[in-house]
């Protein structure tokens, strides 16, 4: 389990508090969506989960370890993917960047190599091993910054607004792979983003604001939520806003297949 208590953080003695008295959990196994505006915290949040950042008051527990007490604990234990897929890159080969983190856990080259070639082909890049990772599309970047970080075998993968710089097939395939991979790994899930459709990718939501959690919910209960997500400055895309007129109207079959048609888009399933 990841524990959050009393969680404050800011980046300078004169700065505002970014996170001020975040309390949360993230239970092994679980998919859970934390949404929230720009500005609100959210990468922030996912570096102090990960072990990049250190408190400025508050704990950060990862299965009962304080990231304070051991840092070392929460490598390979929480694995990040950053929305920026270029700064997981140090290498010139895809198969060489997705080796990177299980070499500095200290593995055996042959243990390495299983690893690589496993994850590669669980997220279906394999063809892409010889390829430089500079040289590959946005979606395909994403993908292998995936597998660099499955390749460490994380507990708990975070994932920081993964399809925001994505077009929209590899936005679903990303959204696909990472439901899938939860499934077959059973490892913690926080989808980090906000975009209020991708609540419907997990069966938890979280919403961040102001430093801290307004709301912990069941997606469509913060959907619901219309006077929290308007004050935070969070707008429902057109198609939530169908969903809701048309059950307004008394048109739920219409509403349904809206949904239906939404999930299958996010790649969430029917």
């Amino acid at each position: 389990m990841i524990q959050v208590q009393g969680l404050r953080f800011k980046y300078g003695k004169q700065e505002p508090w970014i996170l001020d008295g975040l309390d949360l959990e993230i239970q092994a196994g679980e998919f859970a969506v934390l949404l929230g505006p720009n500005g609100s915290g959210k990468s922030t949040l996912a570096e102090l989960l990960a072990g990049l950042l250190s408190p400025s008051s508050g704990h950060v527990k990862v299965d009962g370890l304080d990231s304070r007490d051991h840092p070392a604990h929460l490598t390979g234990k929480v694995g990040l993917v950053f929305q920026n897929q270029e700064h997981q890159f140090f290498h010139e080969t895809v198969e060489e960047d997705v080796a990177f983190g299980p070499e500095n856990l200290g593995l055996s080259k042959a243990r390495v190599q299983e690893r690589v070639t496993r994850v590669l082909h669980e997220v279906g890049i394999e063809e892409l091993a010889r390829h430089s990772p500079q040289q590959l599309s946005g979606g395909q970047k994403q993908l292998v910054a995936i597998a660099g970080i499955l390749a460490m075998e994380p507990a708990y993968l975070i994932l920081d607004e993964p399809t925001a710089m994505l077009d929209p097939p590899s936005r679903r395939r990303v959204r696909k792979l990472v439901r899938s991979l939860h499934g077959s790994r059973g490892c913690g899930v926080l989808w980090i983003t906000q975009d209020m459709e991708e609540l419907r990718v997990a069966s938890r939501a979280l919403v961040l604001g102001q430093g801290r959690l307004a709301m912990d919910e069941t997606p469509e209960k913060v959907l619901e939520s219309q006077e929290l997500l308007a004050r935070l400055g969070l707008e429902p895309p057109l198609s939530i806003e169908l969903e809701r007129m048309l059950r307004a109207k008394g048109m739920e079959q219409a509403a349904r297949l809206v949904r239906t048609r939404t999930l299958e888009f996010l790649g969430a399933g029917a």
